[in-house]
């Protein structure tokens, strides 16, 4: 590998790892977007069960043409991150189905946190000072979004939905670390195919006992929130094997600003001064969180 062209942990040029994080990022926002308005005619257990359904749907074709053969199933890296994706998964449309969007974004932004501590534990990957400042000046950001924009943790007080959704984001950050430290070596696709068949298979009892007729309009709305799905899986996998942890997880602040866009265009959810302020404090943690380090000089040999 040749170092000048790729930062220490990269495996790929750090600008293109950092794009893909971003794309990844805003595939999952219009996911989620797509989800919630699903979910106001579907259970949060047969919205789960339909995306990793519709996930298979639209990963098949491509596992074809790329003729990839997924390998046995029965491997710890695929059960693992299925249990892992199964909580996480029906933790978020759960949490969609009774929270504002822009709340429940704002809680899995514990995700990227989980991921960077247990990255820095148990994969010995350096968190600078610089990229911890922007972490802190981001989830201050975050902090005033979720206090002052009139739908905040102490208006919900003890919600279930709450405790539901930081299950999920303790679940999903989990799943990110051990994607990086044990299925970095799979293939991405094969890693995707597993995860949609295991999570389909265990969430498939749960949503036959509470199904409900749904119209065309709500399958296609599902459909798009797998094709989204399936995007974000294929970069954000790619990202984790191919990029350190912390880039993953520094993009991922963007999620809550994308987040109250949408929930501004699409819910009709309008942010005040202090969500604007909020957001203005996320982005600059993100630029802080993922600004390259700079290459320590190494001082030239003094002449004999």
């Amino acid at each position: 590998m040749n170092s000048t062209t790729h930062a220490p942990g990269f495996a790929i040029h750090p600008a293109l790892g950092s794009l893909m994080a971003v794309a990844a990022v805003t595939a999952g926002v219009g996911m989620d977007v797509l989800a919630k308005v699903a979910a106001f005619d579907a259970s949060p257990a047969q919205v789960t069960l339909l995306r990793w359904i519709y996930g298979l749907a639209t990963l098949i074709p491509v596992l074809a043409i790329m003729r990839v053969r997924p390998g046995p199933v029965w491997r710890p890296i695929h059960l693992a991150r299925a249990a892992l994706n199964l909580v996480a998964s029906f933790s978020l449309y759960y949490a969609l189905a009774h929270l504002p969007l822009s709340l429940v974004v704002a809680i899995f932004f514990l995700e990227p946190l989980v991921a960077l501590t247990l990255a820095a534990l148990f994969l010995g990957e350096r968190v600078s000072r610089v990229c911890l400042a922007g972490i802190g000046i981001a989830a201050l950001g975050i902090l005033a979004m979720t206090l002052f924009d009139g739908t905040g943790l102490s208006d919900w007080r003890l919600d279930p939905a709450l405790l539901v959704a930081f299950l999920g984001a303790l679940a999903w950050g989990t799943m990110l670390v051990m994607t990086r430290s044990v299925g970095r070596q799979e293939p991405v696709l094969a890693l995707m195919f597993w995860l949609s068949v295991l999570t389909s298979l265990g969430m498939a009892p749960m949503a036959l006992l509470d199904w409900r007729p749904l119209g065309a309009e709500a399958h296609l709305h599902m459909f798009g929130v797998a094709l989204l799905g399936t995007l974000y899986g294929v970069l954000g996998i790619t990202v984790l094997r191919l990029a350190p942890v912390r880039v993953k997880a520094a993009s991922s602040f963007l999620s809550l600003p994308l987040a109250f866009l949408a929930g501004f265009l699409f819910f009709g959810e309008i942010p005040n001064a202090e969500v604007v302020l909020g957001g203005l404090l996320v982005v600059l943690g993100v630029y802080l969180a993922l600004r390259r380090p700079r290459p320590e000089r190494v001082p030239a040999p003094e002449s004999p």
